[in-house]
C-alpha cells in the first residue's frame, strides 16, 4: 500500500456533518444504513414526503412545537441521502452542484462504464474465437454477452477510489474544479468534451491496473474429438443407344482428429467464472452432384463444446475485492486507495452506489489490528476475510435462457394455457435454444444412438407426422416413429395439409405458413400440444406427465427416459420461474439433497474415540473439493443465520409442505448467502461448506427436526428418511 498523500492516516470522513450532510462520512453513513434498512419503504417515504411535507409543516409546528424541527431536519437529510444515491454524484455535492458539474459527473460515469466494458468485451472475443471455425458450432451471442456482464466489475470500485481522493483532507481541491468555468449551454458538446478529457486523465488507472483485465485458465478436452465423413458415390451413364449403366463406389470413410482452445475458467478482478462444456455428437446426411454422379455423404462429429444452454458458475473472491480497494489498484493524481480503517465504510458506500457490489464477510477489527501490527495487509487478508456473497448480478444468478425469446414463450404459453418457463425449458432441452442446426435447417434431422434417422425437426423437435398428422401415413412412405421418408418436407408447413391430415402444426405468427423451423410457430405448437396432452397449471403431476408424453409419446411416456426428461425439464423450468439457479442438480419431488458428496457420518450412535455419542444429523464430506455449495432442501423461510456454539456458522430454514411443518439445520458453514426472514426455494444456494465450530475438516452437518428446531435433542429425525441420497462428486 502506498504511503503517498498521507495515505498512512485515517481519512477524516466525519467532518462537516452539519454543513455538508452528504459528505458527513461515518455520520452520514448512519443515515445511509438506516435508509437501506428501510428499503422500499424509504423510497415510498421519499415520494410521500416530497408531496405533502410543506403542507404538513404548519400543522406539525402547531401541534408539536420546536421538536418537530428536529424531525424535519432528519427527514431532509434522509431525502438528500436517497437523492445522492439515486443519481451519480462523484464528489458528493448533491444539490449544490452547478449544471456544469452535473454534466461532468455524467461524463465520469460514462467513462467508467465504457472502461469497465473493455474486460467483458475481451472475454466475449476470446470465448467466441474458440468456436469460430468449422466443425465447431458458434457460441450463442446472448450467452456471451451474459457471461461478460456477469464478470463485469462494479462501477462502485473506481468511484470509491476517486471519492476517497476527493475527501482525503480539507485542503484538497477536487480535480474537476479546473473545469468549473466551462459553460453548460450546449450540454451534449460539453459532455463529449468532458468524456474526452476524463478518459485521457483516467487511462493510467484502468490500463495499468490488472484488476480490470481478464485472466484465462486453459484446459483440455476430456474426449477425443473428430470429424468422420463417409461417402458413397453412385454414377449413372446412358450411352447413345439408351443403355443405362450404374456404378457405385464406396462407402469410403475418412476420419480427422480435431482440437480447439478450451477455456476452463475466466477471472476478472474479484470474480471468477467456471465455463460449462458438453459433448456434442451429431450425424447428418447430405448429397452433392457432379455430372452423372451423386454422392451421399454422412458426416459424424464428436466435439467438446461450450454449453451455452447453461450459465457459468460465478464465484466471489472476497480477498481480491479487499486487495483491489486497499492495495492493488492504481493510486495517483485522481485516485486514492482505501485505508484499512476505512474499509467497512467504503464497502457500505459501494453497496449504496451499486446493487451489483459484493457483500464480503470481514472481521474488520481483526483486520485492522493485524494490519497495524504487520504494517501490511497481505498477511492479514486470508485470516480475517472470511467469505462473502455476490451482489445482484441483474438476474444472472438465475437459470439461464435467452432473454430475447421470453416474449415468444410468454405469448405462446398464454395463448395455450400453460406456463412460459416450462416452455422455455422444453426449448432448451430440445434444441439448446435453437443453437442446434436442426432447429432451423429443414435438411437436417436427428438420429438415434445407432445412427438411424429418427427425424425430429425444428426448434421444438417435432416428429414430422406429429406436425402434419398421422393419417398422412396413407399417402407418404413413413416409419412407425413418425418419419416421413421424402427428401423435401416443405409440404408439412402448408396449413391446408395440416388440416387435411389432422396434425398439430400451427401458424403462430399468422404469415400463412406453419413451420416447425419458425420459432414462433414451433413455440405456439409446443405450448398447445402440451395443453392437449394433459398440462394443468399448478399441478406438478399433470405437468410432468405431459412433459413425459411430449418426449416419449403415448406408448413410452412411463419409461425411465421419458420420466427423467420430465423431471429435468420441470426442475429447470421452475428455476427460470423463480430466478434462482441451483448450483447442483435438484432431485424431483418436494425435497432434494442439501449438497453433493459422500455421507461420512450417519444419523445415530457413533464412536468418536472417547466413547459413544449420539449424532443428531448426517455429515456430508467435501472430499477435497473447495467452495462446495449448500442448498435448501425445500421451499421455506430462513429462521436463523449466524453462529451457534459447536455448530459453528449455521442456517436454519422452516418449511411447510401439504400442511406438514419441519425445520432443517445446516452447520459448520464457511459463509452464508441468505438472511433471516428470507424466502428460499428448493435447490437455492444458501451457503458454502466449511469447517467452523467443532469440526475436523470441511463438511456439512445436516439436521431434520419436526415440527421445529428447539435444541439438538428435542425434535430430531433421521434426515435420510426424508431426503434423497446425495450424489457423490
Amino acid at each position: 500500500m502506498s504511503n503517498s498523500d498521507n495515505n498512512n492516516k485515517s481519512t477524516e470522513i466525519g467532518k462537516g456533518a452539519i454543513t455538508k450532510p452528504i459528505n458527513a462520512g461515518k455520520k452520514g453513513l448512519d443515515l445511509i444504513r438506516g435508509a437501506r434498512k428501510l428499503g422500499k419503504f424509504a423510497k415510498l417515504l421519499k415520494s410521500i414526503i416530497s408531496k405533502v411535507l410543506m403542507s404538513c409543516i404548519k400543522w406539525l409546528l402547531g401541534i408539536l412545537g420546536p421538536y418537530v424541527l428536529v424531525v424535519i431536519i432528519l427527514i431532509i437529510l434522509l431525502l438528500l441521502v436517497l437523492q445522492s444515491v439515486a443519481s451519480f454524484d462523484l464528489f458528493q455535492k448533491a444539490s449544490t452542484r452547478s449544471e456544469t458539474e452535473v454534466v461532468f459527473d455524467n461524463a465520469v460515469k460514462q467513462v467508467f462504464e465504457l472502461r469497465l466494458e473493455q474486460g467483458p468485451a475481451e472475454i466475449r472475443d476470446r470465448l467466441r474465437s474458440t468456436q469460430s471455425e468449422y466443425p465447431y458450432p458458434p457460441v450463442s451471442e446472448p450467452w456471451l454477452y451474459q457471461v461478460g456482464d456477469m464478470l463485469k466489475q462494479s462501477i462502485a470500485i473506481p468511484t470509491i477510489h476517486h471519492y476517497f481522493k476527493n475527501i482525503e483532507n480539507e485542503s484538497y481541491k477536487a480535480w474537476h474544479e479546473k473545469y468549473k468555468n466551462y459553460t453548460a449551454g450546449n450540454k451534449e458538446l460539453l459532455l463529449a468534451k468532458f468524456i474526452e478529457i476524463i478518459d485521457k486523465e483516467m487511462a493510467y488507472y484502468f490500463e495499468e491496473s490488472p484488476n480490470y483485465k481478464p485472466i484465462f485458465v486453459e484446459g483440455s478436452s476430456p474426449i477425443d474429438e473428430f470429424v468422420k465423413i463417409t461417402t458413397t458415390t453412385t454414377c449413372t451413364h446412358t450411352d447413345e443407344d439408351g443403355n443405362t449403366t450404374t456404378t457405385v463406389s464406396g462407402p469410403t470413410t475418412t476420419k480427422q482428429n480435431v482440437s480447439h482452445e478450451i477455456i476452463d475458467e475466466v477471472q476478472m478482478g474479484y470474480l471468477k467464472a467456471k465455463i460449462p462444456y458438453k459433448e456434442l455428437h451429431t450425424i447428418t446426411d447430405s448429397t452433392s452432384s457432379s455430372g452423372d454422379c451423386v454422392s451421399d455423404i454422412t458426416t459424424e462429429l464428436k466435439l467438446w463444446v461450450i454449453d451455452d444452454g447453461m450459465p457459468p458458475m460465478i464465484e466471489l473472491i472476497p480477498e481480491e475485492l479487499v486487495r483491489i480497494l486497499t492495495s492493488t489498484s492504481k493510486e495517483g493524481d485522481y485516485t486514492r486507495l482505501v485505508q484499512v480503517q476505512d474499509l467497512e465504510y467504503s464497502i457500505d458506500l459501494g453497496q449504496e452506489i451499486d446493487e451489483r457490489f459484493p457483500k464480503p464477510d470481514i472481521d474488520y477489527e481483526g483486520l485492522k489490528k493485524c494490519y497495524f501490527k504487520n504494517k501490511s495487509i497481505d498477511p492479514c487478508i486470508d485470516e480475517f476475510v472470511l467469505g462473502g456473497t455476490l451482489g445482484d448480478l441483474g438476474g444472472l444468478t438465475g437459470g439461464w435462457y435467452p432473454k430475447e425469446f421470453e416474449d415468444i414463450y410468454k405469448k405462446a404459453a398464454n395463448n395455450c394455457g400453460i406456463d412460459w418457463y416450462i416452455l422455455a425449458a422444453v426449448h432448451g432441452k430440445e434444441s439448446t435454444f435453437s443453437s442446434n442446426p436442426v432447429a432451423f435447417d429443414p435438411s437436417l434431422g436427428s438420429r438415434d444412438k445407432d445412427g438411424n434417422l429418427v427425424g425430429a425437426v425444428g426448434h421444438f423437435q417435432f416428429m414430422p407426422l406429429t406436425w402434419l398428422g398421422w393419417s398422412a401415413a396413407s399417402d407418404y412412405p413413413t416409419t412407425k416413429k413418425g418419419n416421413i421418408l421424402v427428401d423435401d418436407l416443405s409440404f408439412i408447413t402448408v396449413p391446408a395439409n395440416i388440416k387435411k391430415y389432422g396434425g398439430r402444426g400451427m401458424d403462430g405468427n399468422n404469415d400463412g405458413v406453419a413451420s416447425p423451423w419458425d420459432l414462433i410457430d414451433a413455440a405456439t405448437t409446443a405450448a398447445c400440444y402440451l395443453k392437449t396432452i394433459g398440462y394443468e397449471k399448478g399441478n406438478e403431476t399433470s405437468i410432468k406427465n405431459a412433459l413425459a408424453k411430449y418426449n416419449g409419446g403415448n406408448v413410452a411416456w412411463q419409461s425411465n427416459g421419458a420420466q427423467g426428461y420430465a423431471n429435468d425439464v420441470y426442475s429447470t423450468g421452475k428455476q427460470y420461474e423463480l430466478g434462482v439457479s441451483s448450483p447442483i442438480s435438484v432431485a424431483p419431488g418436494d425435497l432434494t439433497y442439501p449438497t453433493t458428496g459422500r455421507i461420512t457420518s450417519p444419523y445415530g450412535w457413533r464412536d468418536i474415540g472417547n466413547g459413544q455419542e449420539f449424532h443428531y444429523g448426517v455429515d456430508i464430506g467435501a472430499g477435497g473439493r473447495k467452495n462446495v455449495p449448500i442448498v435448501t432442501v425445500a421451499d421455506g423461510v430462513v429462521s436463523y443465520v449466524g453462529p451457534l456454539g459447536t455448530y459453528g456458522n449455521i442456517v436454519r430454514v422452516q418449511h411447510e409442505i401439504n400442511g406438514d411443518k419441519f425445520e432443517t439445520l445446516y452447520a459448520h458453514l464457511a459463509s452464508m448467502n441468505v438472511k433471516k426472514g428470507q424466502t428460499v426455494k428448493k435447490g437455492q444456494q444458501i451457503a458454502i461448506m466449511g469447517s467452523t465450530g467443532r469440526s475436523s475438516g470441511p463438511h456439512l452437518h445436516f439436521e431434520f427436526h419436526i415440527p421445529v428446531y428447539i435444541k439438538q435433542a428435542t425434535n430430531p429425525r433421521n434426515p435420510m428418511n426424508y431426503i434423497p441420497t446425495p450424489p457423490i462428486k
